[in-house]
This record gives structure tokens, C-alpha cells and sequence, in this order.
């Protein structure tokens, strides 16, 4: 390699190394103080550049927040067992049977304090600029098409195995799911106390299974087992009361 390729290709590590370094200084701000109080002032103080040398690398706040959001959902896979790029049968959730996948993931979103309250804060700022910044809608669009067509093979796989009770096509209820799911969010980011979480979480089962497999249906006793051994491992480990009992709030921050 010349000595010109050398040089060039340390440059380009430079940057990467920059807007890595700036990357972690973001998170650490919205971490520390909330993602109303990220600035580019307090980027710097954090990361120890100048105005010049931050806006070099990132033209504006903006775009450093697509760079955040782009982190962020990259260690929520992880930390849930996959990455952004998985193909969703080879998740570990998969093998579940759909009722059950959406009782533990429902019990993931509403029983348990959120791992990354900022990525739930930024989707909102997404959301409400979605129609000045293309890539805030972007990267919306893209991730809300990821879970959707999850749902969808996953479903898919659950009703070649046991044909549903209603002609409802895989894409429709994976994109109800999701909305279902994007609803109670938005509520418990309100008021933590909105509903009670397990009951809300047993009524959308329930309907779910009654809807897709009915009682005189093959299929509805694997799910409704499958249902309770995942309602009974989590009340276990949580040390849960009796169905019903309203999961403890304390220390849930919702944002």
C-alpha cells in the first residue's frame, strides 16, 4: 500500500473513531440528564471537541440523534438476543408459539423498569418531526417494517401448524399487534398507573387465542398451556402474587 493509501485509510479511521467518540457522549447526556437537555454544548463539554470539530463530523444535533437511534437499537437486539440484521427464525423467541412470544414480550415492555428509557424519549422526537426530517421518518419506517414482518413469518409459521379459526392474513394481526402494543406505550409513558398491567396483558392473550383459535379449535390448548407456563415462570421470578395482583410500580420510569 502507498504511502498516500496509508495515509488515507488512517484519516477515515480518525473519523470513525470521532463520531464514535461523539456517539458516546450523546448517550451519555440523554443517560445522565435526559434527551430535552442534549445540546451541542453539552456534547462537547463531554466529549472535549470544539464547536468546529463536532460539526465537522456531524452537521447538526440532529443527525447526531439518527446516529443515537441507530446505537441504541443495535444493543436492544443484542440485549434481547438478536441483532438488527437477524433473520427471525433463527431468534430464540421464535421457537414460542405466538401467544406465548407476545406474553413474554408484553411482560418485558410493562413489568419490568425499560432497559433504555431514551430510546422510547427519541422515538417520540422522531415522531413529531417526521414531517421536516426524512430520515427521522426513515428510520421509523424502517424499524416499524422490521417488527411488523417478524410478526408476519412468525405468524405465518403458527398458522401452517394450526390453521386459525378466522381468514385473517398474518401482515394484518402482526400490524394490529403492533399497534396494540404502540398504544399501551404511549399510555403507560403518560401515567404509569394507567391500567393494571397484568390484567391488560391477559385480556389481549386471551382475545388474541379466542379469536385465532377457539375453544373447539385444534391449537388452542398448545397456546393457552403455553400461555400459562410463560404467566407462571414470570410470577415466579418476579414473586408475583395471584393472577391479577397488580405488579409493584415502584422504581418503573416510563419516558
Amino acid at each position: 500500500m502507498s504511502q498516500k493509501n496509508v495515509m488515507k485509510a488512517a484519516r477515515i479511521d480518525i473519523a470513525g473513531i470521532r463520531r464514535e467518540q461523539i456517539v458516546n457522549a450523546a448517550v451519555s447526556v440523554i443517560a445522565e440528564q435526559g434527551l430535552q437537555n442534549l445540546s451541542l454544548s453539552e456534547i462537547e463539554k463531554k466529549v472535549g471537541m470544539s464547536r468546529g470539530q463536532l460539526t465537522y463530523y456531524f452537521k447538526a444535533k440532529e443527525d447526531i440523534l439518527v446516529a443515537v437511534f441507530d446505537r441504541l437499537l443495535v444493543l436492544l437486539f443484542k440485549e434481547h438476543g438478536g441483532a438488527p440484521n437477524m433473520c427471525v427464525e433463527d431468534h430464540p423467541l421464535f421457537k414460542l408459539a405466538w401467544p406465548e412470544f407476545l406474553g413474554v414480550l408484553l411482560r418485558q415492555l410493562f413489568c419490568h423498569p425499560p432497559r433504555h428509557p431514551e430510546f422510547h424519549a427519541l422515538q417520540y422526537t422522531f415522531l413529531s418531526q417526521i414531517s421536516h426530517r426524512a430520515d427521522f421518518r426513515e428510520r421509523l419506517a424502517s424499524l416499524y417494517e422490521r417488527w411488523r414482518s417478524d410478526g408476519s413469518v412468525h405468524l405465518a409459521r403458527d398458522f401452517a401448524k394450526a390453521p386459525p379459526a378466522r381468514n385473517v392474513s398474518p401482515r394484518a394481526l402482526a400490524t394490529l399487534t403492533q399497534a396494540i402494543i404502540h398504544g399501551l406505550v404511549v399510555q403507560t409513558a403518560v401515567d404509569g398507573d394507567a391500567f393494571d398491567r397484568e390484567e391488560v396483558i391477559e385480556l389481549a392473550l386471551d382475545m388474541m387465542r379466542n379469536y385465532l383459535w377457539p375453544n373447539d379449535r385444534p391449537g388452542n390448548h398448545h397456546a393457552v398451556l403455553s400461555a400459562k407456563k410463560t404467566r407462571n415462570r414470570t410470577n415466579k421470578k418476579n414473586g408475583a402474587g395471584p393472577r391479577g395482583a397488580r405488579p409493584s410500580q415502584n422504581g418503573v420510569k416510563h419516558e
